[in-house]
């Protein structure tokens, strides 16, 4: 499949999607993009953007982008839709490339979830999640059920908001499952502030979680050749369900390190509704 922004890929091959979906018991299909927002800036220049823009985006979001004013917030936006217009195009079997792919827009619900609609009504699109930190934006595509991608960069300041995200009990399971040290602590933070994103992500409106609701109960070390490894985040909760009663969720999470950043993908068949 040709991509349009090859040179903007970061590159995860030991975190590939099929990976992750053994990891995550997930047996649909799955694609995810990752693009370095700084070398799509510069292939924008590079390529036009006018003509880049036309073909990939549709009327309505091109006028969302033109009322954005900050530049900052422009290339997030457009890093993050494109990922997700061309990881969608991979779920479909389109080449990215594909005219059909200006025809489809991003939308946002009312929680400010994105998902995709297209003119024509009776397309199966799939579901879509969208996340950028930094100089990265990662757009995640699922043929079935919802799924929620989260990439943080790894900074000092999750150590200090670690109350908000994480329990005195996970924060003692962490400290048991990573060395004691500062930087790893704050790698290992990270990793699960990505992973609660990720998963609140796959909620709708009525079972939306809070972190300190999502509990984590167990990490799993997947080991890769050449001694790299990824990671099985075990998150559950309790909620009412649609019918008043009560019912416990549990989700796995696949969380990868990328340099200086936490990269978390999930998915389920099922929804939570």
């Amino acid at each position: 499949m040709e991509f349009p922004f090859q040179n903007c890929i970061v590159s995860a091959e030991s975190f590939s999607a099929s990976r992750v979906r053994e990891v995550l018991d997930y047996s649909q299909s799955m694609t995810y993009k990752l693009l370095d927002l700084s070398r799509l800036e510069s292939e924008l220049q590079m390529l036009g953007a006018e003509k880049v823009l036309a073909q990939y985006l549709t009327a309505p979001e091109r006028v969302y982008l033109e009322k954005l004013t900050l530049e900052k917030r422009k290339r997030e936006w457009l890093g993050g839709r494109f990922a997700a217009k061309f990881a969608a195009a991979g779920v479909l079997g389109l080449p990215a490339n594909e005219p059909f792919l200006a025809s489809i827009a991003v939308i946002a619900d009312e929680n400010g979830r994105p998902f995709l609609a297209a003119a024509q009504q009776h397309l199966s699109l799939p579901d879509i999640s969208i996340s950028h930190s930094g100089d990265l934006a990662a757009g995640l595509a699922v043929g079935s059920g919802l799924c929620g991608v989260d990439i943080q960069k790894v900074t000092d300041r999750v150590v200090k908001v670690r109350q908000r995200f994480c329990t005195p009990d996970e924060e003692h399971f962490i400290s048991k499952f990573y060395s004691p040290s500062r930087e790893t602590q704050r790698l290992a933070l990270t990793k699960l502030w990505a992973a609660k994103e990720a998963v609140r992500k796959t909620a709708n409106k009525r079972s939306l979680p809070g972190f300190l609701e999502l509990a984590l109960t167990d990490i799993n070390e997947v080991k890769l050749h050449r001694g790299a490894s990824f990671w099985r985040f075990i998150l559950q909760w309790h909620h009412n369900d649609r019918h008043g009663k009560q019912a416990r969720e549990k989700c796995f999470v696949a969380v990868g390190l990328l340099a200086d950043y936490a990269l978390a993908l999930t998915s389920r068949s099922d929804t939570l509704g």
